[in-house]
């Protein structure tokens, strides 16, 4: 089972690349309320949080209700703080792990909804087919992540993404993301569904579904997650 660490950070990570679809350059933040469910080994854990992010300086809040009170703030810049509102305590890092600009997000903000950022990370598309109405695109690793990552299936309906498939270095599906119940707000196109499934071997993988609601964007966004800053006599642990 996750352990509370692990949860904080899963849930980030869901953050980034499952709400990551906006293509209008007339949207300048988004907010949304998130829930995720992960099962592994028959054991769920759930995720709730409320998600402010603006385009400029790529700033995200999110508040976390489940499965601990938290806030995490990350920039473009891979600033992270990690803020814990009960104990008033708040871990700060810097890491480009978690920058806005290295996750699908920024990729969907600046029109690269085509790749979902591949090509800006080096991978190279190497089939393009279609099917009825789907174009899927195979596109194979840089050599730098080439022993973990083989190659990528991306799948489009239309302009959307509806799949991804990751296969590793040894030739094994190490990931599959699904993106569908697309709705439209301010003119952008948003999966308020995704279906994320990571396999570790052939007996052991984490199936997460993550929904999305009460979208809001520019002016709508709620004000009070907006305006949130970590209070100046937070304790900062080492």
């Amino acid at each position: 089972m996750l352990n509370k660490k692990s949860t904080i950070v899963f849930g980030f990570l869901i953050t980034f690349f499952s709400l990551a679809f906006i293509s209008s350059s007339n949207i300048k933040k988004i907010g949304a309320s998130m829930i995720s469910r992960s099962v592994r080994a028959g054991k769920t854990v759930t995720v709730k949080a409320d998600i402010f992010y603006q385009l400029a300086g790529g700033k995200m809040i999110s508040h976390y209700s489940l499965p601990s009170n938290q806030y995490i703030i990350n920039t473009s810049k891979g600033e992270i703080s990690i803020y814990d509102p009960v104990k008033n305590t708040v871990i700060q890092q810097v890491n480009y792990l978690f920058s806005t600009e290295t996750s699908q997000f920024y990729y969907f903000l600046n029109n690269q909804k085509a790749d979902l950022g591949l090509r800006a990370m080096g991978f190279i598309n190497k089939n393009t087919k279609f099917e009825k109405n789907l174009m899927i695109s195979t596109w194979t690793a840089p050599a730098r992540l080439a022993k973990d990552i083989k190659s990528v299936e991306l799948v489009h309906d239309g302009a959307n993404p509806i799949y991804t498939k990751y296969i590793g270095g040894n030739g094994q599906v190490i990931k599959k993301m699904y993106y569908y119940n697309y709705q439209n707000f301010g003119g952008l196109d948003f999966p308020l569904t995704v279906t994320q499934i990571d396999y570790f071997s052939a007996k052991d993988s984490v199936i997460a579904k993550t929904t999305y609601a009460d979208i809001k964007v520019n002016e709508a966004v709620n004000s009070k997650l907006s305006d949130f800053t970590i209070p100046a006599n937070a304790k900062v642990l080492k």
